[in-house]
């Protein structure tokens, strides 16, 4: 019983979160959707923010293994299409998740979360394994080509997030792929 009530609080945080915005959403908010009494959110988390960092844990260790393959000795143009491609095929899989993100990306409160030691961690992570990749696929400055790649994923987020049906995300899929591969290709 115990789980199934973590869960419901961490699957309405998560709808609650991404559609009303992490600072706007408050624990009676998330105890009410959640079907439960406000003061049973705290038998299991002391604050909404850790409510928020359980999520990402969740979230992180289901996909981030998709981003990051440990001893991934593929040719770096096959690591830097499979990042794409997973990135991609995340954003439409996984909508809340999502919009979550662009909410929190513009919300002041959560910036303040992300120097959190847990959230740096995951995010350098992920930079790292980019700056790698992006190196060994032949980038001059793969610092900036990873911040580069980055924004460009944020700005697909939102807009595809706001209308999906505008943008056909699969062709851009093709085309970011073919446009970073001819940049470098003489290195792959």
């Amino acid at each position: 019983m115990r789980g199934k009530t973590r869960e419901a609080i961490l699957s309405a945080s998560l709808e609650l979160f991404a559609k009303r915005g992490y600072s706007a959403t408050t624990t009676e908010q998330i105890a009410r959707k959640a079907g439960i009494s406000k003061g049973l959110i705290f038998n299991h988390f002391s604050t909404k923010q850790d409510i928020l960092l359980a999520i990402f844990d969740e979230q992180f260790e289901r996909i981030m293994p998709r981003f990051l393959a440990e001893g991934d000795d593929r040719p770096a143009r096959e690591r830097l299409l499979a990042v794409i491609d997973h990135w991609l095929a995340f954003i439409k899989s996984d909508p809340l998740l999502v919009r979550l993100s662009l909410h929190l990306n513009l919300d002041d409160e959560y910036r303040r979360l992300i120097k959190s030691k847990k959230m740096a961690e995951y995010f350098e992570q992920f930079l790292s394994h980019m700056r790698t990749t992006l190196r060994d696929a032949g980038s001059d400055q793969p610092e900036l080509d990873t911040y580069l790649l980055m924004f460009l994923f944020d700005g697909i987020v939102a807009n595809y997030t706001v209308a999906p049906d505008l943008f056909p995300i699969d062709a851009i899929k093709e085309r970011l792929m073919s446009v970073l591969t001819s940049r470098w290709e003489h290195a792959l």
